[in-house]
């Protein structure tokens, strides 16, 4: 039992799509294989116009072929619909691009118009005369030898010889454009008659085969009606007009045709069977203005013109293209085989063009191409393939751990200073406990965060940190307690002594777990995340240059004779010369560094100096007025004199922690805070800080005058010894000369000059390594990240910054001797960390940065011994 007919047609119609599909798919996947190598496309679509006569498709596929594979343009072919009258003008409207074949045979007025204006240039022409005109066979030549002239056309012998071949009508197929419906022909029956026959004054029995009146348009009717031929025109297809002239040839019958060469001829009639008939030459006087309607004056011999070549604007922007379109050119031979391989093909342009050019190879062809569009470094943006994804992971892993590192934290602090002033700029808000001192200065000394490891071991208790934590928190056992002159002013035996210090003078290390200790809490974290931001950088480089040798191996595949071989060694070696230059200049770094640590260390013992003048001075007032009161223990002024004591105690206490006012950062500098600090911890009272807040700019000259005014009131009183004054007022003027002195260490810093050196020669040294040690151990493969090349310079870039910050960093050329002597540098440098300074010195001090020792000391400078605060 079969399927319904419904069935069956619907499964022959799925059939015949599914073939379909597939002869589509086959046709359009189908690539001339010219053996050219990869090339980038061209990302440019050209629009080559494909006419439907052999010679034209031949011609328009060979270019197409081309453009197409080797010099990797879209092409697409236009097949118009109009006659090749138009087009010139679709070449100005863009539908089309280039015209490799154009007749000039009644266009030359419209090809003059069109080019003189612009919108179609001229790009030359084939090395070939192109013919056209009316012929006959040669047999009726041999028989009628006057019937080559047209004059003896008009004769009624010859007229009734090329009547026996008459057709009745034409074809309709013949006219596409209609043309024959128009005014101008005026034809019946597709047959155009000139108007000597159309008005009866001869009678048109000759005729002349013509296939489409669209080919020279107009041009071959007005040679019979300008020289009085009694000949009609008959259209016909392309095919039919074959037919009849074979028939012609094998019967030996007369006949005239449209005829026109280069042309595929006609199967089994020789080229040299076709006579062309003879009309007075354009230089004997006869009209040579061809139109395009059989209404012109033209009626000479149609001269035989090149083939032209016409292309847009458009097309002759693009540089490869006019390149071609201006050497393309074919011959006579060339034509000829060309049509004999199209007739191989069975009428098959694409093979017939393509198996020509696989025929004679790039010795025909390759003058006409030069393919100047280079694989590109970018070749879009922003770029995606290739080594360009690595780049950007090794890009946003450098820029992620730089601004976490070093941006976050800045921010952070930022934040919280900002927030800090903004509660200390409000006029009602005051500290009301001892703790509201200790977490202000520890904001105001946490300008560095402590590391992980560090806080980690401070977490367990661990005595190895305890200095640095108290430097980065700015713990002060000075500021821990209140003074209280109930307690000062007990009996002997029953005062109260004041608390210990929150950590020790300096810290020695003796076995190698704590040296170990000290070294993970010493900077060894950011110099490790700064290699680490380094070798992210080195990444990215080698990236790019493993981009820049695919790039090259690319661009030697498109094109074997581009020399970008010797411009890459070439590149490389300039880059490679960026290490030689390094080498040349590694002096200067490091003697920056030698010299900007010997200042810097000759400072920081001045420093040293001058605070223990400041303790000693204080230690030499104090003693001169504790001995100077000798009735401390009377039962009657003992008290008195003791209350007395407790003021002096308070006033050069206070003038101790006021000489490092703007110097270390816990005690800040914002007077109104420190005036309140004291307070709070009982060194001041309320009327002082009153008076004091009227000489903000001079607290500590204030607080030593007070000095010196209490002595002479008590001097008045009689409770110290005037043999005494004269030490004392020297011990105050030194006191005073040292605090001067210790206030005037900060403006004397290393020279600008040499800072600014510093930091621009080391910096440019270090932006010459991350491009110039890549280049130097870039392994010649197509790996896009190279572990162990990075793994090298990250070595390098490590002990480079090891030696100073990264705003800074000498980048040196690693060898064993320099790596160790900047190994030393960083650990001597961490060793300033733990100098020796009191540890109650309110100060907060971070990593060994070289550039800031004279600030770190500044803010170490605070020494408050414990002698003196039990005075």
């Amino acid at each position: 039992m079969g399927l319904p007919w419904p069935s069956l047609l619907s499964l022959n119609v799925i059939q015949f799509l599914f073939l379909l599909a597939l002869v589509t798919f086959a046709r359009t996947d189908a690539k001339c294989d010219l053996e050219v190598p990869p090339r980038p496309k061209q990302q440019e679509t050209l629009k080559v116009m494909k006419r439907d006569w052999v010679s034209h498709e031949l011609v328009s596929e060979v270019a197409a072929i081309l453009l197409e594979d080797v010099l990797m343009y879209d092409v697409v072919r236009h097949q118009p619909e109009s006659g090749p009258l138009d087009d010139l003008k679709a070449l100005s409207l863009d539908r089309a691009d280039a015209n490799f074949e154009v007749w000039q045979g009644g266009k030359e007025k419209e090809l003059h118009k069109w080019v003189d204006n612009g919108h179609a240039r001229i790009t030359g022409g084939h090395s070939m005369l192109a013919e056209d005109g009316i012929y006959t066979l040669r047999h009726t030549i041999e028989r009628f030898p006057e019937a080559e002239f047209y004059q003896y056309l008009q004769s009624p012998q010859l007229q009734w010889v090329f009547a026996s071949s008459s057709f009745q009508k034409g074809e309709a197929e013949s006219d596409p454009s209609h043309l024959c419906a128009s005014p101008a022909w005026n034809c019946t029956d597709f047959i155009w008659q000139p108007p000597l026959c159309r008005n009866g004054t001869m009678r048109c029995l000759g005729q002349v085969l013509h296939d489409y009146p669209h080919y020279s348009q107009g041009v071959i009717e007005q040679q019979i009606a300008n020289n009085g031929l009694p000949l009609s025109t008959v259209y016909l297809t392309r095919l039919s007009k074959q037919i009849a002239i074979w028939n012609a040839w094998a019967s030996k019958k007369d006949i005239l045709v449209k005829h026109h060469y280069p042309s595929e001829g006609v199967d089994g009639v020789p080229r040299s069977a076709f006579v062309p008939i003879q009309f007075s030459p354009k230089r004997y006087g006869c009209n040579a203005t061809e139109t395009a309607t059989p209404e012109g004056g033209f009626s000479c011999r149609l001269e035989a013109k090149r083939l032209l070549k016409v292309a847009s604007p458009r097309f002759m922007d693009s540089g490869d293209a006019r390149y071609f379109a201006e050497r393309f050119s074919l011959n006579s031979d060339d034509y000829d085989r060309l049509f004999d391989l199209w007739r191989h093909y069975d009428g098959d342009a694409y093979s017939a063009a393509c198996s020509w050019l696989k025929e004679k190879g790039s010795l025909k062809w390759g003058s006409w191409i030069r393919f100047s569009k280079q694989v590109r470094f970018i070749r879009e943006f922003p770029p995606v393939d290739g080594c360009f994804p690595t780049f950007y992971f090794f890009m946003i892993s450098a820029l992620t751990v730089a601004f976490v590192h070093q941006v976050l934290p800045s921010c952070f602090r930022a934040c919280k200073g900002w927030c800090t002033r903004s509660k200390s700029d409000n006029p009602n808000w005051e500290p009301t406990d001892l703790s509201d001192i200790q977490r202000r200065m520890n904001d105001r000394a946490n300008y560095t965060l402590p590391d992980f490891t560090s806080k980690l071991v401070a977490c367990r208790s661990s005595s190895f940190v305890e200095v640095k934590m108290a430097l980065l928190r700015g713990s002060m056992g000075f500021m821990s307690f209140f003074r209280d002159e109930e307690d000062f002013c007990y009996d002997p035996g029953k005062a109260m002594l004041p608390p210990r210090a929150s950590s020790c003078f300096r810290q020695y290390f003796q076995t190698s777990l704590q040296v170990l200790v000290y070294i993970l809490t010493s900077g060894l974290a950011h110099i490790a995340v700064s290699a680490l931001i380094f070798a992210l950088a080195t990444g990215m480089v080698g990236a790019l240059l493993a981009e820049v040798r695919a790039t090259m191996e690319k661009n030697k595949q498109v094109d074997p004779l581009l020399q970008v071989e010797d411009w890459y060694t070439t590149w490389l070696s300039k880059m490679q010369t960026i290490t030689v230059l390094m080498d040349d200049f590694k002096f200067l770094p490091t003697f920056f560094i030698t010299y900007m640590i010997g200042q810097d260390v000759s400072r920081w013992l001045q420093w040293l100096q001058i605070m223990f003048k400041v303790q000693g001075r204080l230690h030499d007032v104090a003693l001169v007025v504790a001995s100077s009161y000798r009735k401390v223990n009377d039962p009657t002024i003992g008290k008195e004199q003791r209350q007395m004591l407790f003021k002096w105690y308070r006033y050069i206490n206070a003038i101790h922690y006021m000489g490092y006012f703007k110097l270390a950062p816990s005690i800040g500098t914002s007077a109104e805070g420190v005036l309140q600090d004291l307070r709070t911890v009982g060194l001041l009272r309320d009327a002082e800080c009153q008076q004091l807040q009227f000489a903000t700019a001079k607290l500590r000259d204030t607080l030593v005058s007070w000095l010196g005014q209490l002595w002479h009131e008590e001097l008045e009183r009689g409770w110290v010894q005037s043999l005494d004054s004269d030490v004392f007022m020297r011990k105050i003027c030194e006191l005073r000369g040292v605090l001067a002195q210790l206030s005037d260490m900060q403006d004397m810093q290393i020279s600008q000059m040499v800072r600014v050196m510093m930091v621009v020669v080391t910096n440019i040294l270090l932006g010459l390594a991350l491009i110039g040690y890549p280049t130097k151990m870039y392994e010649q493969t197509t790996e896009c990240f190279q572990f162990w090349y990075d793994f090298k310079l990250n070595r390098s870039l490590s002990v480079a910054e090891s030696t100073v910050w990264h705003s800074s960093s000498s980048l040196e050329k690693p060898s064993i001797l320099r790596s160790q002597l900047k190994f030393v540098i960083k650990w001597n440098v961490n060793r300033s960390d733990e100098l020796e300074v009191p540890s109650n010195i309110p100060t907060c001090f971070g990593s060994g940065h070289i550039q800031k020792i004279l600030t770190e000391t500044q803010k170490r400078g605070l020494s408050l011994t414990a002698q003196l605060c039990t005075l």
